[in-house]
């Protein structure tokens, strides 16, 4: 055989077997999330560590970034809305943002709103915390957000929710009714 041929020949069979070996094992050292709480790996992303409430139990995070957080049950809790969480909730958490989210809303008045996307003021530490319910945007203080909040009762959370916006229109008439005396007086 000519020496250009062997010299090819060798080359294929070295590249074939090369190709046959076992890939190399998969790294055993653990996600970085491991072993992690939620509240200590949202500031990992930019966010505030109160974000989800109290009774968190379970979430994972995929390396594309799909978050699934189980609740151990439905919860209420106060931010500065009534804030309510299904037992699950779904996103896609990124550096400075939670999008796609999915089992959230926020009582404002008598409606409930879906919260879409939470984001934040960047670089970090935040200043505010945005929530997305649709095509509004409400912008709350970090502060707010700085520890996980304690699930309530729903009935008690309810009824508080009401009789604030009961006392909030009740305000608002107040004022009304106030400058409708004005503009009769003069």
């Amino acid at each position: 055989m000519p020496p250009p041929l062997l010299l090819l020949l060798l080359l294929l069979l070295g590249g074939a077997a090369a190709a046959a070996e076992p890939p190399a094992a998969p790294s055993s050292s653990p996600p970085p999330h491991k072993n992690a709480t939620l509240s200590e790996i949202l500031p990992r992303y930019g966010l505030p560590p109160g974000l989800f409430p109290a009774s968190v139990t379970a979430f994972s995070l995929a390396a594309n970034g799909s978050l699934a957080v189980d609740l151990g049950g439905p919860c209420y809790a106060h931010y500065e809305y009534l804030t309510y969480f299904e037992p699950r909730v779904t996103g896609v958490l990124r550096y400075g943002s939670l999008t796609g989210l999915s089992g959230v809303k926020v009582r404002r008045f008598l409606v409930w709103f879906d919260v879409v996307r939470v984001k934040v003021d960047l670089p970090p530490p935040p200043r505010y915390v945005y929530l997305d319910i649709g095509w509004i945007t409400r912008k709350l203080p970090a502060d707010e957000f700085e520890s996980p909040h304690e699930c309530e009762d729903s009935k008690k959370c309810r009824l508080s929710s009401a009789l604030a916006t009961v006392a909030a229109w009740f305000q608002g008439m107040e004022k009304g009714f106030g400058l409708v005396t004005v503009l009769h007086e003069t």
